[in-house]
């Protein structure tokens, strides 16, 4: 049951919930470099989650890491990282088109790519509180022995792998059908979007760290309340099951 509800949210999370800085830098690079080269930034995206997700298991489990990642220091390190990505976005070289062949210049290697991918998730703050936010509530809502929990994140995780790595699919099919001028103009807005996000993550901290009592608009929320009630589905078979067996005996 937990591997099922496992890749249910991961599903859910990863359509619904992932629309940040690496959703556009995945989207842009597989456009731009192809299939191959949008795998190899997923799995530096997905590596950086099982990270962090492992390190709240074990060695960061006793640790509270909410105000930690409130500092105006860490949010400036993360919003610092997405900004120099997106400058680079806005500097990279233009496509060029020889017949009927896109002609790119400077393409970084795969392992660059991946490279990239886990740096701009693992260094952005939001996805460590959004990580938090439902480990916690599986800690402390959902009563799941330790094995099935790392079966439950297991789950989710690789499920997530799998939605980017077709994410990467649907968007390198774009490359064939998109002009070279196309091309340049979405390099330019995926750079200006993730300055933009970068910017907002250093001032969101800022004022949160000078008004706490502002509420803070948080989707993490909503991705918990999504996985309560896939548990709450599952639990409601369990026990209708349960009382069919009971019935027939």
């Amino acid at each position: 049951m937990e591997i099922l509800i496992g890749i249910l949210c991961g599903l859910v999370l990863s359509l619904f919930f992932s629309i940040g800085p690496s959703f556009f830098a995945l989207i842009q690079n597989s456009i731009h470099y192809g299939f191959r080269k949008g795998v190899a930034f997923e799995i530096g995206v997905n590596g950086s989650d099982i990270i962090i997700v492992g390190l709240m298991l074990t060695l960061l489990k006793n640790f509270d890491l909410s105000n930690i990642l409130h500092n105006p220091y860490v949010a400036t390190i993360g919003g610092t990282v997405v900004i120099v990505l997106g400058i680079v976005s806005l500097l990279r070289k233009p496509v060029k088109r020889e017949g009927k062949k896109l002609v790119f210049e400077g393409i970084p290697r795969g392992r660059e790519l991946a490279m990239q991918g886990f740096a701009l998730n693992f260094f952005n703050p939001t996805v460590w509180l959004y990580w938090i936010s439902i480990i916690t509530f599986i800690t402390a809502e959902v009563n799941l022995s330790l094995a099935d929990r790392y079966i439950f994140f297991i789950s989710l995780l690789l499920t997530e792998l799998g939605v980017g790595i077709l994410k990467c699919r649907l968007s390198a099919m774009l490359q064939n059908i998109m002009s070279a001028k196309l091309m340049n103009i979405i390099n330019k807005v995926v750079g200006v979007v993730l300055i933009g996000i970068g910017a907002y993550l250093i001032i969101s901290m800022l004022v949160h760290r000078r008004h706490p009592e502002l509420p803070e608009k948080n989707s993490s929320e909503n991705a918990t309340q999504i996985i309560q009630r896939f548990h709450s589905m599952g639990k409601d078979t369990s026990a209708h099951k349960g009382s069919d067996t009971l019935y027939l005996q």
